[in-house]
């Protein structure tokens, strides 16, 4: 998933759904009564045609222009999105994929590009929820199997399954706990981490290297020429086994003129089949009561499974399978479940003994799996979790790891859900609001953080909280509470004009100015956006005409993404350069050009660019 972003076209018909075009999509003309499918169906062609030749900010702009035409076609947003993806832009390709599900919610495809965006945005609680809802239209797509299975491994810090954010996961990970698996695998791994001066030479390597991909490529050849044991040691911290390098330079050393001749491949012999007749017997009931299973004809997959005990006795698998239906069949089955299963591991050993592998180490821990969906589905999580610990400590796979993980996450979301109370919410942010009359910040973010907790949908609590920290000057969380209050309501002016205030304080002024510009479109005559804005405005002027540099300020706007997306455009670029060689010239070119006059505002509001 992480190294396969780009898209297949979709052809599908286009949905028929009344609603104007997305916020970016240029939305058609109130004038015009009915989409255009016919201009709309030349420009999919278009962006088709630019996206086969990569080139993805023409592809973008033909199907802008196909959603003007027809903002009901839930394809050309998809479409849309798998170009916004393959130019890393993520965020975009988020919009335009929720857009698709919303426009076409029973299409799977909609929902690969929604959770791809938010894989690499590294939303992973999102990206799973968005493939499991895909799952449920076509529960045997492997891109949605893939991705559930991605979005799982990086959200629980499976090596080398991260997103990676805005750089498409390209970069090296590095995980010493792999490098210890190796060293236990492999004697050699083991002697080079005995080499203190290789290991200072590696660990120089992942400090000075970063997340800087191409610093990685150019140090990892340097240190490779000093020490090409050093390529075995980062290599395992992947994951990745390279062997013996004699043996890999070999392998893709040109061939000599005398190639030694190819030893015969013998094929391997199937191993032995040493169940009894019974036995056999068994598993083939079992087989026919799985099949049953599946089309949930459960009274008659109960027959099956009873038929395979009565001539195997000895076999956990038969009465987990069996359990397994009673659990379909509903909670009136659950004691007789988890009766059962207690009694069969009780008898663990008895029935080792009668039929050696009948209660093995995996079959146990199967069996405790099983016990610990029941109590799941009771909401007993304590229990649940004991039993996903026990079936981990007689077989300590993946799959349990991943489900013990979900039943934390789906025991704290109870827990959560079950603390709601809107009425003490209210009661906890009056309480609040007396702390901050009085300027006791610290208590009155106290007891705002019990009132979100009380009720987590009610944006002005976030808001309340924002004000708080932002007297205590914890400005990075003041603005996560503003961006979750606008979330819940985006027409809550109010956290438009504190999330302005907190920019500012940050002198991250072009992010001020836009979010006090976006408060004004709500509400022109809001007094606290106007003042906002201009203090804004009559700062950055001050920062402009100024000969100092303002380094937090520039520090803050360069690890702005905004702002490195606009330096990295190479109309931007050419600008820039043209402002140095011939300011008349690059003054005109903007006059005529109103995305260039809105970068050259971000840029001067940044600081990046300034006019004394």
């Amino acid at each position: 998933l992480a190294q396969d972003h780009r898209p297949v076209w979709d052809g599908a018909a286009p949905a028929r759904s009344a609603r104007l075009a997305h916020p970016r999509g240029g939305g058609r003309p109130e004038g015009r009564a009915m989409p255009d499918k016919a201009l709309a169906a030349e420009c999919k062609a278009k962006g088709n045609a630019a996206f086969q030749a990569k080139d993805y900010p023409e592809a973008i702009k033909h199907f802008t222009e196909a959603i003007g035409h027809d903002p009901t076609d839930h394809v050309f947003f998809s479409n849309r999105s798998a170009c916004f993806a393959s130019l890393e832009q993520y965020d975009k390709a988020l919009e335009d994929g929720a857009e698709c599900v919303r426009l076409k919610p029973d299409w799977p495809k909609g929902y690969t590009r929604k959770g791809l965006a938010e894989f690499f945005l590294e939303k992973y609680d999102e990206a799973i929820d968005t493939y499991k809802a895909g799952l449920k239209l076509a529960p045997e797509d492997a891109t949605l199997k893939e991705g559930l299975k991605k979005a799982s491994d990086a959200k629980y810090g499976v090596p080398g399954a991260a997103g990676g954010g805005r750089n498409g996961g390209s970069g090296l990970s590095f995980d010493m706990a792999a490098l210890t698996a190796a060293a236990a695998r492999n004697p050699k791994i083991k002697e080079y981490m005995q080499d203190k001066d290789l290991m200072q030479k590696v660990q120089m390597f992942l400090q000075l290297s970063g997340g800087n991909q191409a610093m990685q490529q150019q140090m990892m050849m340097q240190l490779m020429n000093q020490d090409p044991r050093a390529l075995e040691l980062i290599m395992a911290m992947q994951g990745i086994d390279l062997g013996d390098l004699s043996a890999a330079r070999e392998e893709f050393s040109p061939p000599s003129r005398q190639e030694p001749p190819q030893k015969k491949e013998k094929k391997e012999e199937p191993p032995p089949d040493n169940r009894t007749p019974e036995q056999k017997e068994a598993d083939e009931f079992k087989n026919q009561g799985n099949e049953l299973y599946k089309k949930k004809q459960f009274a008659e997959a109960l027959a099956m499974y009873d038929k395979a005990i009565e001539k195997e006795p000895n076999d956990l698998t038969y009465y987990n399978n069996k359990c397994a239906v009673w659990i379909e069949m509903g909670p009136e089955h659950y004691d007789q479940v988890l009766q059962c299963l207690q009694d069969k591991i009780d008898r663990r050993y008895e029935i080792n003994s009668a039929n050696p592998g009948g209660a093995s180490f995996e079959k146990v821990a199967k069996v405790y799996s099983r016990m610990a969906s029941v109590y799941e589905k009771r909401k007993e999580f304590d229990q649940a979790i004991e039993m996903y610990n026990k079936s981990l400590t007689e077989d300590n796979n993946r799959f349990t790891r991943n489900a013990l993980r979900e039943l934390e996450r789906n025991r704290e979301k109870f827990e959560k859900e079950a603390y709601i109370d809107p009425q003490k919410a209210e009661e906890h942010r009056e309480k609040g609001n007396e702390f901050f009359k009085e300027k006791n910040y610290a208590e009155a973010k106290r007891e705002y953080d019990e009132a979100v907790k009380r009720n987590p949908k009610d944006a002005k609590l976030y808001s309340n909280r924002a004000a708080a920290l932002t007297k205590l000057l914890a400005y990075p969380d003041a603005l996560k509470d503003l961006d979750e209050c606008l979330k819940l309501d985006p027409t809550f002016v109010k956290a438009y004009s504190r999330k302005g205030a907190a920019h500012f304080f940050m002198k991250e002024y072009h992010k001020a100015l836009q979010a006090y510009d976006q408060g004004l479109q709500l509400d022109p005559e809001n007094a606290e956006c106007k003042q906002g804005k201009e203090q804004v405005l009559a700062k950055v002027a001050e920062t402009s005409r100024s000969k100092e540099v303002d380094e937090e300020q520039i520090q803050h706007a360069m690890a702005d993404p905004e702002i490195q997306r606009i330096l990295r455009d190479p109309q931007i670029s050419l600008f820039l350069k043209t402002m140095q060689e011939n300011p008349a010239e690059a003054r005109k070119a903007m006059m005529a050009d109103a995305k260039l006059q809105e970068a050259v505002s971000k840029l001067m509001a940044a600081g990046i660019l300034r006019t004394g």
